[in-house]
């Protein structure tokens, strides 16, 4: 395959409500939305949310990185897309979501040329997906609230947004216990706001309000705070920030500072960088949590894609994005009814 053609542009979907965590407050999805063309005329897309406060990448990066990486993509023979995607990384370092969206959109081009959705160009096949609601850092009555209706919207999964700085992570997820009663699965995520002792304190806490798992509760450099803290919890810890690329993801695993990982297309590169993170947790043994940023409706069907072909691997989705918008587009390669995700494509994305 050759490519003749990579076009960048900026898309922006506003949310229904503000979401807000420990690290940032955002009212709008926005997109980076790479378009790649061959030279047979099969059109693949990507896309990719500037996050500066997780990725360090923020709009003028990402397309000032683009535009690096033509050279390195365009006009070369490509004979299949292992090959198209390690000419893609090998390009430049870092730069982790700007080359995720190359890299879905690589494999969104390569599986339509194959004619078969990316799942089962994966090596996958479809099969019913259930994702978490998020609910945003707030006052306790109000996370309450947020969770009450999320349940009587038929969400079974809650992600709950904690790291509040005030002292009032444990009345908050007690408000949230007793809004929706022992109906709904709560995930805890803390986005580095603890310190270890707090930490430790707060987990002890909530331990007999059966949550499923707590997120990133240290900051992503303290490796070792954090292997206290998973020795000690009687709930499991799920690395996120701490896991990028398959190397820090090694780490976390060999060192136990974690039970188990959230996979992002955006941390990591992509659909192939993921790969290579879910093989490893697959070959490991370690649960892993297919998650996003805020991201627009392409790369959400990529996660999911990816989801299908490692059905043994990963346990939990965390891909509410499309949820949280005002509105979704009917041509989008997503859909949803309730809590339940599904593809609208027969081939590629």
């Amino acid at each position: 395959m050759t490519l003749i053609d990579l076009i960048a542009s900026v898309e922006r979907t506003p949310l229904r409500t503000p979401f807000v965590t420990a690290l940032r407050r955002v009212e709008a999805v926005e997109s980076i939305k790479v378009t790649l063309m061959s030279a047979s005329g099969t059109v693949g897309i990507g896309e990719a949310p500037p996050t500066v406060a997780i990725t360090g990448e923020d709009t003028a990066s990402i397309v000032e990185t683009l535009k690096k990486l033509r050279p390195a993509m365009l006009h070369q023979e490509f004979s299949d897309v292992d090959q198209a995607t390690e000419a893609l990384h090998g390009a430049l370092e870092g730069h982790g979501s700007a080359k995720a969206a190359v890299d879905m959109a690589l494999y969104d081009l390569f599986s339509k040329e194959a004619g078969v959705p990316l799942y089962a160009f994966l090596g996958g096949g479809e099969r019913p997906l259930f994702t978490d609601v998020t609910i945003s850092l707030n006052v306790p009555e109000m996370m309450a609230r947020d969770a009450a209706r999320a349940l009587q919207n038929g969400f079974r999964s809650l992600k709950v947004k904690v790291g509040g700085r005030d002292g009032l992570d444990v009345e908050r997820l007690r408000a949230v216990r007793n809004a929706v009663g022992g109906d709904a699965a709560l995930l805890v995520d803390a986005n580095q706001a603890w310190e270890e002792a707090e930490a430790l304190r707060i987990i002890e806490a909530i331990a007999p309000l059966n949550i499923v798992l707590v997120e990133q509760p240290l900051p992503a450099e303290n490796l070792e705070g954090m292997c206290r803290v998973t020795r000690a919890a009687s709930i499991p810890i799920l690395a996120d920030e701490s896991a990028f690329t398959l190397e820090e993801v090694r780490r976390v695993v060999e060192s136990g500072a974690a039970d188990c990982i959230n996979v992002k297309l955006m941390k990591c590169g992509g659909v192939s960088r993921a790969r290579h993170i879910l093989e490893y947790c697959r070959d490991a043994g370690v649960a892993c949590m297919m998650g996003s940023m805020l991201e627009g409706p392409y790369s959400i069907a990529a996660a999911m894609h990816l989801s299908m072909a490692y059905p043994d691997t990963v346990r939990w989705h965390d891909l509410d994005s499309p949820l949280l918008y005002r509105s979704l587009n009917a041509s989008a390669p997503v859909g949803f009814e309730g809590d339940r995700l599904f593809l609208r494509h027969s081939v590629g994305l």
